[in-house]
This record gives C-alpha cells, sequence and structure tokens, in this order.
C-alpha cells in the first residue's frame, strides 16, 4: 500500500504493509513526526525507484518525476486537482501531446498570430523543441504552454482531440501559466501571460483580460522593462546619473530584444484595449527616447548571424513600431482628452471642447500622413500585412472615439444645440476609411487577425447604425463589409461572434423606437463609448442565446 504524504512542503510516496496502513495513516493525522521522517529515511535507503505515472496533485503544485522516463514525454503539474477536471480524461495533459503537436501548434503560432503579436524569437522556441535537453528543463516550457493555450482550439491535425477535449486543455493551461507566473517571476512568466490574454480578449473576457494586463504591468515593473527601455541599461547596477537598480543586465541581444518587446506589448494591449473609455486609466506617459523594437527582418535571424552591436541599430522600420508609436504615443492624448469633462448644457463648454477636439484630430492626421503605412488602402503604399491593418483599423477608431460624443448631442439636448455636422462627418469617414481597408483584406488573412481587430469593426458599426436612426437616413452599404469582417473573425474569435449578434439585432429593429428595442437601450446613445456597454451587451447576448 502507498500513501501521499506531505512534510515540509514537500510530498512523499511511502510504503506501508496492510497492517500499517490504517494505525499508520491514523499516526499522520494526529502529526507525529518522528514516525514520518523514520519512514522517509527508510523509502530513501531502498535500492529500487519507485514508478509514478501521471501523478497529479493541486497543493503545492509539485510533482513526483519517476526516474527513468520515456524520452519526449513531459510530467508536469496542475493547478486544480484531478477531480475538478470534469470529463478530461487523466491522461489528457500537457505529458500526452507528443512532440510532433508541439511543433505543429508552435508553428501555427509563429505563422497565425505572431505576426501582430511580435514578442517571442522564432528560432530560440522552435530551436527549444529540437533540443535534446528535456523539454521540462527548459525556462521556456511556460511559454510552449501558453503557446498551446492559445492555438489548440484551433489547430493540431496530427493530434485527433474533440473540439470538447481541446477546450478543455486550452482552460487547463491557462491556469496553469496564470498560477506558475504568479509564483515564479521571470521574463518567460511574462511573456507567457502576455501571450494568454489573447485567449481572454478574443472570448470576449474584457475583466479577465484587464486583470491579466494589470498583472503584466506589475511584473514588468519588477523586472526593470520600463527602466531598460526608457534609460536604455544606464542604471542596471552601474554609477550614471540616474539611479541604479539592482537588476541585472540581459545576457544576450536576444533578451535584451524580448524585454524590449514585453515592455512595449504590455503598453500597447493597455492603451489599446481602453480606447474610448472616458474613465480614469493612469496609463503610463509616453517615452519619447526609447529603445524600440527592431525591424522584424532583423528579428528573424539567429543572434550569431547579425553584426549589429543590438538589434534596434537597423534603420528600417518595424510596421510593429509603427503600430506601437501609434498605440501608446499618439493615442495617449485621446485618451488624455477624453478623460476630461464637460458641460453638456453649456454652450461655452461645447465649444471649447469641439476646439481642444480638432487639436488632437489635426495632430493624428500630421502623423498619419508622415507614414505611408497607415495610408489608405487605394494608396500604392498601403500594406496589407496584419500588423499595417491593425495599425489602420485602430487610427479609424481612434477618430471615432474622439468625436462621437460631440457629433450627437444627449437626448434632451439635441433641439438645443443640434448635432455637429463636422464631427458626424469625419465619423462616417472614418467608418467608410476602415470598410474600405476590410475589403482589400482577403478572408483568410482577415481570420487570422487580431482578436483587437473586432472592437475597432464594432466601433464602426455601432456608429452607422446608431447615426441612422438617430437621424432618420439609409444606413451607408458599407455595413455590410463591416458586418462581414465580424463574421469571418467569428471563425476563431467568440467576442466577433457575440457583437455580430447584437449588430444583426439592431439592424432589425431599424424601424423599431428605441423605447421599445430589445438591445439595451445604451447601444443607441453615443454618450456611451463602445467599452461603456460591453458588459450589458454580454449579459444580453447571453440571455438571447438562441
Amino acid at each position: 500500500m502507498w500513501v501521499l504524504c506531505e512534510h515540509r512542503r514537500r510530498l512523499f510516496v511511502c510504503p506501508l504493509s496492510k497492517e500499517e496502513g490504517l494505525a499508520g495513516r491514523l499516526r499522520f493525522e494526529v502529526g507525529e513526526s518522528t514516525w514520518l521522517e523514520e519512514e522517509v529515511r527508510a523509502l530513501k535507503s531502498q535500492a529500487q525507484p519507485i514508478q509514478v505515472q501521471h501523478l497529479l496533485v493541486s497543493s503545492p503544485s509539485e510533482l513526483l518525476t519517476p526516474p527513468g522516463q520515456q524520452e519526449g514525454s513531459f510530467h508536469l503539474s496542475s493547478p486544480r486537482s484531478h477531480s475538478d477536471r470534469g470529463p478530461l480524461a487523466p491522461e489528457l495533459d500537457f505529458s500526452s501531446l507528443p512532440l510532433t503537436c508541439l511543433q505543429e501548434l508552435c508553428n501555427a503560432w509563429f505563422e497565425r498570430y505572431h505576426p501582430w503579436f511580435p514578442v517571442l524569437h522564432k528560432l530560440s522556441v522552435l530551436g527549444t523543441l529540437q533540443d535534446e535537453a528535456p523539454l521540462s528543463e527548459s525556462p521556456l516550457l511556460i511559454v510552449i504552454k501558453a503557446i498551446v493555450a492559445v492555438t489548440i482550439p484551433h489547430w493540431c491535425s496530427s493530434n485527433p482531440l474533440s473540439q470538447e477535449e481541446r477546450k478543455r486543455l486550452s482552460e487547463l493551461f491557462r491556469e496553469q501559466v496564470i498560477i506558475q507566473s504568479i509564483s515564479n517571476l521571470s521574463l518567460q512568466s511574462l511573456q507567457a501571460v502576455l501571450i494568454v490574454t489573447n485567449i481572454d480578449y478574443g472570448g470576449g473576457k474584457l475583466s479577465e483580460f484587464w486583470n491579466l494586463v494589470a498583472l503584466c504591468k506589475r511584473m514588468g515593473v519588477q523586472l526593470g522593462l520600463r527602466d531598460l527601455v526608457a534609460n536604455k541599461g544606464d542604471n542596471f547596477n552601474k554609477l550614471s546619473t540616474i539611479p541604479p537598480r539592482m537588476i541585472s543586465a540581459p545576457s544576450s541581444l536576444i533578451e535584451l530584444e524580448e524585454k524590449i518587446r514585453a515592455y512595449w506589448m504590455t503598453e500597447v494591449l493597455d492603451s489599446m484595449s481602453s480606447l474610448g473609455a472616458g474613465w480614469n486609466l493612469s496609463l503610463s506617459r509616453p517615452e519619447n527616447e526609447a529603445w524600440f523594437p527592431c525591424n522584424e527582418t532583423v528579428w528573424s535571424f539567429p543572434e550569431n548571424a547579425t553584426s549589429f552591436s543590438s538589434f534596434g541599430d537597423s534603420e528600417v522600420s518595424s510596421a510593429f513600431s509603427v503600430y506601437l508609436n501609434l498605440v501608446t504615443h499618439q493615442l495617449y492624448q485621446v485618451h488624455v482628452f477624453l478623460q476630461q469633462s464637460y458641460d453638456a448644457s453649456s454652450a461655452v463648454d461645447r465649444t471649447r471642447w469641439q476646439a481642444q477636439c480638432m487639436v488632437v484630430d489635426d495632430h493624428l492626421n500630421k502623423w498619419r500622413a508622415s507614414d505611408l503605412t497607415i495610408d489608405n488602402p487605394s494608396h500604392a503604399g498601403f500594406q496589407s500585412d496584419s500588423t499595417s491593418v491593425l495599425t489602420s483599423v485602430t487610427f479609424d477608431t481612434a477618430i471615432i472615439a474622439l468625436y462621437q460624443r460631440l457629433a450627437l448631442p444627449p437626448k434632451g439636448l439635441g433641439e438645443v444645440h443640434g448635432p455637429w455636422y463636422y464631427a458626424i462627418q469625419r465619423c462616417l469617414s472614418a467608418c467608410d476609411s476602415m470598410s474600405t481597408t476590410i475589403r482589400a483584406i482577403a478572408d483568410a488573412d482577415l481570420e487570422n487577425m487580431s482578436p483587437h481587430t473586432i472592437f475597432c469593426i464594432f466601433v464602426a458599426a455601432r456608429f452607422y447604425l446608431v447615426h441612422a436612426k438617430i437621424l432618420s437616413v439609409e444606413i451607408p452599404r458599407s455595413l455590410d463589409l463591416l458586418i462581414y469582417g465580424l463574421k469571418t473573425c467569428g471563425q476563431r474569435w467568440y467576442f466577433a461572434r457575440r457583437l455580430e449578434r447584437v449588430l444583426y439585432t439592431a439592424i432589425s429593429e431599424r424601424q423599431v423606437a428605441i423605447s421599445k428595442s430589445i438591445l439595451p437601450s445604451q447601444f443607441w446613445d453615443l454618450q456611451y463609448s463602445s467599452l461603456d456597454i460591453d458588459h450589458v451587451l454580454s449579459i444580453w447576448a447571453e440571455d438571447n442565446t438562441s
């Protein structure tokens, strides 16, 4: 007979004879530590190793890995007990995934996700899977687990799992990544949490997403990433005019670049996901002189194949750098403007807000004119890669968020002030621009877009519908392109399917009075941003699921 015993936060498998079984358990339960220590010493003195296969424990999360385990097998702990995992078979854990499946999922990540989420060095990750050393000993294990959590619901044809099993594995690995990252601070832990944020955002779980982003920001502070990027490492354990930090400098160019990218991706997720909100967001002030990510072509090289003293020495701009410059620098002024309060009933305040709004808009337009990568898709310089598309639709979303509250006055003030037609035209132009961008993208590419594209499309489609209903005008034909874009994104992301259902309901109520609409009334009020109404729309969608 064997029992699992805990002593000094470690687990031991202790042998008991049939006669000693009951008495032994009773002695353990009353806390006779002397007996336990004797049994442990007896266990250590045995010549034959103990074989324990696929043992899962929940607290503490520590695994007994048997000697002589099969090559290519990975024995990992689970953040929850076996009994809590419902119908998921016990053998369906990370250890059950063959190396070919892991390689396929990692290749899927770099092919379909990395173009708009470039936080990892491809050759380093793929090289780890080809390494002869056990994966369980690699610091990249948690990163690979995060990649599997994101990709396994959609890919891996080499492993014939059911859709339900894929979903359950994704949920299990997501939980493991978060728990392990909280208890073990490292760059790899931060990268893993950043990766799994795509699961929550793509699932429309914005509260959970923001919680993970907050975790990433705090982890980045402890790792000194903002100090590294803003001060270019000048205060890392050396004398300088800047107060030093007792944090070791990156040991390689790859580690340096990955830290730079982890910092900027955290900032991008924080700013992008809150675009349009009028709340106090406490966003980081932009760093004008800071390290930016290197060019993607350079980033695809192995470190020993480059002649650069740092990856950032390349003079060729990165599409990712252009995108993060927009989101973290240019949109900062949009966030600041939207967080200001004004008296909608005051003509003076309204005039002041209109003037400030146009100043921010002018600043954005000057930035856009300086870079052709986000020009109109009809322009010869437009690039249809996923990051450039995301940059373009984000810019259009910023214009709508900037103007929509001023375009149509709140209920009761429309007769006093009337619509601001300039703001309406700016919003409609941004919606048209976004629909043109969506039309220029192939369906396969649109399906592989970032889930943050979903929010941008919904913001534009909502403005089309509310504008048409309030002013009793025809709905633009371009709305069809936006809804088609959501439908295509919905092939992968549930968030898109949920918002698509909201839009179809709004279209069906084209002739219905707002007071009789089955949608939440806030949907038709542009004083509320799309973020403001997301929670009530999610509740509505759950209650009206057919």
